[in-house]
């Protein structure tokens, strides 16, 4: 259930990775946005671009430091509704995933936005980690350290013991 509630909302320095953790293969999902702030500027283009660099910076971080080794989303996944948990684990499981990440932003108001990230086991989509951040600014540089803190927050959890 709580995949559907992220789905339908839908630089750290280099550390260790924890010893053995790229044996867990991690499906991220694209995040989810939500723009209730009322601003009048058309803004879809650059958030857009900021989500899509956020999850790129967390897959491509979370590999390369040995925490995980990234499943593609394949096309039986995206064909998945959003209401449908079932076929979404489902086809994890077949692309190979072990968890899956997803999460979503949600801009309150022209300084205020929420991050909400989750991590679930691909078996049974119970959830293993979650966070719901508040950052303040709407810029590129206000994006990224929002997502260098929740990067540090996946490593932090990948970290411990199983």
């Amino acid at each position: 259930m709580a995949i559907l509630v992220l789905l339908a909302t839908a630089a750290v320095f280099p550390s260790q990775g924890r010893a053995g953790g790229a044996d867990k293969a991690l499906l991220t999902l694209p995040f989810g946005y939500l723009d209730t702030s009322g601003e009048a500027s058309d803004q879809k283009t650059a958030h857009a671009d900021r989500l899509k660099a956020m999850s790129d910076h967390l897959t491509g971080r979370l590999q390369a430091g040995g925490f995980y080794r990234i499943v593609a989303a394949t096309p039986g996944i995206i064909a998945c509704t959003g209401n449908d948990q079932d076929c979404l684990l489902n086809e994890a499981r077949k692309a190979g995933a072990d968890l899956i990440l997803t999460g979503a932003v949600h801009k309150t108001s022209t300084l205020i936005s929420a991050i909400w990230v989750g991590v679930f086991d691909a078996k049974d989509g119970k959830r293993i980690f979650f966070r719901q951040i508040s950052f303040r600014g709407d810029t590129n540089e206000a994006w990224q350290h929002a997502t260098d803190f929740v990067l540090g927050q996946l490593q932090e959890e990948a970290r411990r013991p199983r």
